[in-house]
């Protein structure tokens, strides 16, 4: 069986033009796998290096709150809403108490700045990794910690009233705390969906 100059012709086009498909389809398969292989890798960062110990960090800060709180709750149930015998050294013990109570609860809150201290060097060290959608949130926290450093960590360094005027100086708002759990595990949840 002998072909024809045009059917040989045909029979090539017909070969390199499948070639041609499935070496596009090649191209586009790897280069779909290299994009995903890119964004686990780069997932992967921002849950080691950024979202995980700001989730780390932000955890602990909570569960001292929810503890100096207790310590507060407790100082008032034993201190503050009690009546106690007007001796001296009656007095002298609940000061006593009292005092040791109060400056436990700002040994956690020590701590707690001490944590924020770590969030800031996490922040701006890994700020490339940053989701868009969390900046305001993380701008606010470095404002919040700047303002505590500058403003009152030696006590009130400006008049009430105008402390008053620039706002509220907060440790860490609930705001931050729930961005970054949530990220966190948006973050840990399409890890896994991209590893399957």
């Amino acid at each position: 069986m002998q072909l024809s100059n045009e059917e040989i012709i045909r029979l090539i086009f017909s070969l390199l033009g499948g070639g041609v498909v499935a070496g596009l389809i090649n191209l586009w398969n790897t280069n779909r796998l290299e994009r995903k292989r890119k964004r686990i890798e780069f997932i992967r960062s921002q849950l080691q290096e950024l979202y995980g110990p700001l989730q780390f960090f932000s955890s602990c800060n909570a569960q001292l709150f929810k503890l100096t709180d207790k310590l507060n709750e407790a100082y008032t149930d034993e201190y503050g809403n009690k009546s106690w015998s007007k001796a001296n050294n009656t007095q002298e013990r609940v000061r006593q108490n009292a005092s040791q109570t109060m400056d436990l609860s700002n040994e956690y809150l020590k701590q707690v700045v001490e944590n924020n201290g770590h969030i800031l060097d996490v922040l701006t060290n890994r700020y490339s990794l940053i989701d868009p959608a969390d900046a305001d949130v993380f701008t606010q926290f470095i404002v919040d910690h700047v303002r505590y450093k500058t403003e009152l960590s030696a006590g009130l360094k400006i008049p009430l009233e105008i402390y008053k005027h620039l706002g509220e100086i907060s440790f860490m708002r609930l705001e931050f705390v729930t961005t970054v759990d949530k990220r966190f595990k948006e973050k840990r949840a399409e890890l896994e969906l991209l590893l399957k």
